[in-house]
């Protein structure tokens, strides 16, 4: 859960589940920079648009609902304090088909 990001169209978001992967450690491997996400979604009217994955929910995730990942933008600059809740994982598969799917989006 993200608590301040901002929307493709620059608008200010809060509150939402993101699939969240960490990019890079400071020079200790401490501290991550800012973290790359993509954006989870239970809209079902969404669940169709080509750069979207489903993503059931399952006791390693743990979602509240079935859902879908936007693969299409990827949320840069997330810093650790941004995030505010941490739900569950995804698997090595998922991430990436995710990545994968994202770079097509790019093409």
């Amino acid at each position: 859960m993200i608590n301040n990001f901002k929307y493709p169209d620059g608008e200010d978001g809060s509150l939402h589940s993101f699939v969240v992967i960490d990019i890079e450690m400071d020079e200790l491997g401490i501290v991550p920079f800012e973290y790359l996400c993509f954006l989870i979604s239970s809209n079902k009217q969404k669940e169709n648009y080509r750069y979207n994955i489903p993503i059931k929910k399952d006791n390693i995730n743990r979602l509240k609902y079935d859902s879908h990942v936007k693969c299409d933008f990827i949320y840069t600059g997330i810093k650790e304090e941004d995030i505010i809740m941490i739900v569950g994982q995804i698997t090595a598969e998922q991430y990436e088909a995710f990545i994968n799917l994202y770079i097509e989006s790019q093409k």
